[in-house]
């Protein structure tokens, strides 16, 4: 339901000041907490290495064994993370089915679970693939890459979860949980290098302060040059990684049945960049972009854009920019959990504060020419406040609770073009731009707009035991949304300050429900068969384009809504030494809020679609040292009636749907020395498939496979270890991020990592 009405301001009030955060941060720095209801270490029995950890998850809100959730999921824990090599989300993706990760920069952090994604780039729209950090909902793109450090574990769900994480899962979730405190003194310093003059520095400190009361500190520090050199600025550090970030972590005994929590964190980025490898885009018979030749001549010379740039050096890891530009970001996390207990009842209380503060500009023509720059600016806050119940009882698996959500954000995005280049605005041949299409040097566009939203919710599951083997999940969540929209967009040139001006204030509400329906039945031990239907939505949002010519009318877009059928198995192999997990699904998708972009015109349409297909999940410890693991996902899309720039109209595919990924990991350990060797390797393939929704040619990336190597010593006693490392050591390149801008002669893109080695070493006490 979409109610449009009348303009009204709400400003997000935070539970936990900025200051306080900061002072939590401060006052952990001493060892310390035990593991409260919800958020108890995972059991690691160790059956099969790492790779065969039992890990407890909170996927329906309770702690259960991975392997008895009937939800396609894939959890790791801290140590399995470390020890595999996995350092941050990208990395994630290599050990994951059906998750992938557009990596671009820190601002432009795309989730993709099966094929869902929102690969609009604005930092106000929330992704479709929900990212929680520890039990904290994140509302904007603009906050879901952050540092991984001292993780406990980290929860993968694929498809809708609407019911009890509710916000916007339409694609899946995924949680990130920080290491608890401990009631004895633990801890661990790491430090790594490797190519690039990369380094991590990072640790943690864990124990009692005094009787009741417990306390964890954990820090990092990152700091790498970069792939790229930029020949113009002789730099070697744009596109580099500058970030640290500290978290605190307190526990109080506060009666024998109740438990406070508290957490605060800071997380600064400082960088250069980010870069756009130079690449020439040409608009095709059809409107959409192809990619020029570099032995072509489009535009008056060979291989040249369109202001006669010609790359002579052809290396995508070159730039030539004349702005180097930078990304500076500063994000602050407060969160307040209180628990008790009443006997066979759990109340839950997480009042959660989040602070992203974020400035970006960089040259996005990748020239030495002073044509196309861009910059994006946030200032965002948010609150949430849950209270939950749970409760079980011989026949009954239950919870049910209240959600309380307010986001407040400010943005802006500055660009600057130099039409004079031109003689003239090449965009606005034939169209009224509504300013001067004859302007000579500088123009400048400048929307700055305010979104606010205030959200409530009711929510209830529960897990019926029918008999000894087989149980029904039932569940619902009623969701109310409430969003403010202020947009204010300035043009002007070097002659005239301002040439145009456009406010534009709109609200809406939207209200849905999400549902969810799942059969399990468990024929044996270590056999479980589910079938489910869950029905998940986003809520609608406004586009923010941000140079003209643009229509108001096209800014807003409605919400969606995705049903999907599941069907699953989960088996255990081995006598628990191993595992295989297999589920199908078909998603009925109302409304996708499809993202394009037609010469520089931002927008979001709703456009229906379905997606259907399945993964295979292996886990395996044969024998002794030993440790096999095999994923496979398949994905069939279709956007339906897309409108391309011609005026036609077709079915595309779904943007970052690989029709095919397999990843693979073997890892061999023995006993040398007295201590553990071991040796692994891991690669990813993903098949051809296109980066946009409107498929153009030169957002298709071509099928490509990646290999990564690890080589590592434990001590005897587990204190320390020492591990070598090589990722993509066949150099594959590959782009994660694109956009059409051929109008202007840009095809935009960005590689995935290159190859880097290094080495790492930890401590554990």
């Amino acid at each position: 339901m979409n109610i449009r009405n009348g303009t009204k301001r709400i400003s997000a009030t935070g539970l936990l000041s900025r200051a306080s955060i900061l002072a939590l941060g401060v006052a952990v720095s001493a060892p310390a907490l035990a593991q409260d209801a919800e958020d108890a270490a995972p059991e690691q029995a160790q059956r099969g290495g790492v790779l065969m950890q039992e890990i407890v998850v909170t996927a329906n809100k309770r702690q259960e064994n991975l392997q008895d959730v009937g939800i396609a999921a894939t959890a790791f824990s801290g140590e399995a993370l470390a020890r595999l090599g996995v350092t941050n989300t990208e990395a994630l993706t290599k050990v994951t089915p059906a998750l992938n990760v557009n990596y671009a920069n820190p601002s432009v952090s795309q989730l993709s679970v099966r094929g869902v994604s929102q690969n609009d780039f604005a930092d106000h729209l929330e992704p479709p693939v929900a990212v929680y950090q520890d039990e904290g909902y994140i509302g904007t793109q603009g906050g879901v890459s952050f540092p991984l450090f001292d993780m406990q574990r980290v929860e993968v769900l694929r498809g809708p979860q609407g019911t009890l994480f509710g916000r916007n899962a339409t694609g899946g979730l995924i949680h990130y949980v920080s290491e608890a405190p401990t009631d004895y003194l633990t801890g661990y310093a790491e430090a790594s290098y490797g190519r690039f003059d990369t380094w991590n520095v990072q640790g943690a400190i864990s124990g009692p302060i005094t009787e009741g009361v417990r306390a964890r500190v954990a820090f990092t520090r990152n700091k790498s040059d970069g792939p790229f050199f930029n020949v113009v600025t002789n730099q070697k550090d744009v596109g580099d990684t500058n970030n640290w970030a500290i978290r605190g972590r307190l526990s109080i005994d506060v009666g024998p049945d109740t438990t406070l929590d508290l957490l605060g964190s800071y997380t600064n980025t400082d960088q250069h960049g980010p870069v756009w490898p130079f690449r020439v885009g040409v608009p095709g018979a059809d409107g959409l972009g192809v990619a020029m030749d570099p032995s072509d001549n489009v535009y008056g010379c060979t291989g040249c854009n369109l202001l006669g740039y010609v790359d002579e050096d052809g290396s995508p890891w070159t730039a030539a920019s004349d702005e180097p530009g930078y990304f500076k970001r500063d994000m602050y996390h407060g969160q307040a959990k209180l628990t008790h207990e009443f006997g066979a009842v759990t109340f839950t209380s997480i009042s959660d504060y989040l602070e992203v503060n974020k400035q970006t500009f960089y040259d996005t023509d990748q020239s030495p020419q002073q044509f196309f720059h861009y910059g994006a600016d946030q200032y965002y806050d948010q609150f949430s406040q849950e209270l939950r119940l749970n409760g079980e009882s011989d026949k009954l698996k239950w919870v049910g609770g209240l959600y309380y959500l307010n986001m407040s954000g400010y943005y802006e995005q500055p660009l600057d073009f130099d039409f004079g280049l031109f003689g003239g605005n090449p965009l606005c041949v034939g169209v009224d731009c509504t300013f001067e299409d004859d302007a000579t040097g500088w123009t400048h566009f400048e929307p700055r707009y305010t979104i606010d939203v205030e959200s409530w919710a009711v929510f209830a599951q529960g897990e019926i035991e029918l008999s000894p083997v087989l149980s029904l999940t039932l569940g619902a969540r009623y969701t109310h949304d409430k969003k403010t929209n202020h947009f204010e967009w300035t043009g002007s040139t070097d002659t005239d300050p301002f040439v145009a001006d456009i406010v534009y204030d709109d609200a809406a509400t939207f209200e849905n429900v999400a549902a969810k329906a799942q059969l399990d039945w468990r024929p044996a031990d270590g056999t479980l068969l589910y079938a489910s239907y869950t029905r998940g939505h986003k809520g609608g949002n406004w586009a923010a384009p941000a140079p003209a010519p643009f229509d108001t009318n096209d800014f807003p877009h409605d919400q969606e809504v995705l049903t999907s059928y599941e069907v699953g198995a989960k088996q255990e192999l081995f006598g628990g030494d191993g595992s295989i997990n297999v589920s199908a699904y078909y998603y009925d998708y109302s409304d996708y809020q499809a993202f394009s972009l037609q010469g520089i015109a931002q927008a979001i349409f709703n456009k229906d679609a379905e997606v259907y297909g399945g993964e295979i999940e292996f886990r395996a410890a044969p024998f002794n040292g030993l440790e096999v693991a095999a994923n496979l996902a398949w994905v069939e899309s279709k956007v339906k009636d897309v409108a391309l720039p011609d005026g036609s109209i077709v079915d595309r595919e779904m943007p970052n749907a690989a029709p095919i990924q397999l990843t693979g990991l073997a890892r061999y350990s023995w006993d040398l020395l007295g201590g553990e060797m071991s040796l692994q390797a891991s690669a990813k393939y993903m098949d051809g498939h296109y980066l946009t929704v409107l498929n153009e040619p030169i957002n298709y990336q071509k099928s490509y496979a990646t290999v990564d190597l690890r080589a590592g010593w434990l001590s005897p006693d587990g204190s320390y270890e020492i591990s070598l490392y090589a990722d993509n050591v066949t150099g594959t390149y590959y782009r994660i991020w694109s956009l059409d801008v051929s109008p202007l002669s840009l095809g935009m893109n960005y590689p995935g990592p290159r190859s880097t080695y290094g080495a790492r070493v930890r401590f554990n006490f």
